[in-house]
């Protein structure tokens, strides 16, 4: 599909007001620690269904309220309660996570803040570049949720998984790749660029240099020809934080871009050396 640009701004922005509003955690083999505030309802969220287990005497006396839809777990304790075990079972993979769960009063330390699990795996549904028979546009999503939480991870979560890997960009400046009027109001700045199973994604900061709002077409960021790039694939899709960009300066000038490519974006954008 070659010269063409396929926009996924709504599953993006769906990740991205998750990883914005939660706290990641990661399951390595060692329980996760969760404090209910009483009388506050608490989200944990999985990567897929999962069976949550409680101990029994907690729901029979009403202590705590649990709850599982869409993928999240809703736990709201009605009493405070010591460090409990619960287990949750992972239904895609037949994994278990385990947490340690307390209760304390509401003024007590406890937060309504959700709570994103991370299984941490070599491989997570990537294909390799041989072409696997994983779902592309998973490998796709899966990928730009990785940059995505590098701009927004704790710094103790902000490494890499087994098999991404950095890449440098000659790249610093990408303006000249977005083929609009408002292109001179615009500057585009070259962040990173990570690299996993045959596919790239460079990450880049749209900022509003005008005194004016400014509105960002994605569909005019366009590959640019050089002499090595030739007849590229260009960008085989592209995400977005908001296309809404306030005027120079104020909250909301700038957004961020996540660009697919199947090349690095030095051949892609023409910058190679």
């Amino acid at each position: 599909m070659k010269g063409t640009t396929r926009p996924f701004a709504l599953g993006l922005c769906a990740l991205w007001a998750c990883a914005a509003s939660a706290e990641t955690m990661e399951w390595e083999r060692t329980p996760i620690p969760v404090t209910l505030a009483v009388g506050v309802e608490r989200q944990v969220r999985f990567e897929g269904p999962a069976t949550v287990g409680v101990p029994a005497d907690l729901a029979e006396t009403g202590a705590l309220r649990a709850q599982f839809a869409n993928d999240t777990a809703y736990w709201l304790a009605a009493e405070p309660f010591g460090t409990r075990r619960f287990m949750v079972r992972l239904e895609r993979t037949g994994e278990f996570v385990l947490f340690d769960v307390r209760a304390v009063p509401g003024a007590g330390g406890g937060t309504a803040e959700p709570i994103e699990v991370r299984v941490a795996r070599p491989e997570q549904g990537v294909p390799d570049a041989g072409g696997g028979s994983e779902d592309p546009r998973g490998a796709v999503v899966g990928l730009v949720r990785q940059a995505a939480r590098l701009d927004l991870a704790p710094p103790r979560l902000a490494g890499l998984p087994a098999g991404t890997v950095a890449v440098e960009t000659v790249a610093r400046d990408a303006t000249a790749l977005y083929r609009h009027r408002d292109g001179q109001r615009l500057r585009l700045g070259v962040l990173r660029q990570l690299s996993r199973g045959g596919l790239f994604v460079t990450t880049v900061e749209a900022s509003n240099l005008s005194p004016d709002p400014l509105e960002l077409d994605v569909r005019r960021l366009a590959a640019r020809a050089g002499p090595r790039s030739g007849a590229s694939d260009g960008f085989v899709a592209v995400g977005w934080t908001r296309a809404a960009l306030a005027p120079a300066g104020e909250p909301g000038f700038t957004a961020r871009l996540y660009l697919v490519s199947r090349e690095p974006f030095d051949l892609v954008a023409g910058t190679a050396p």
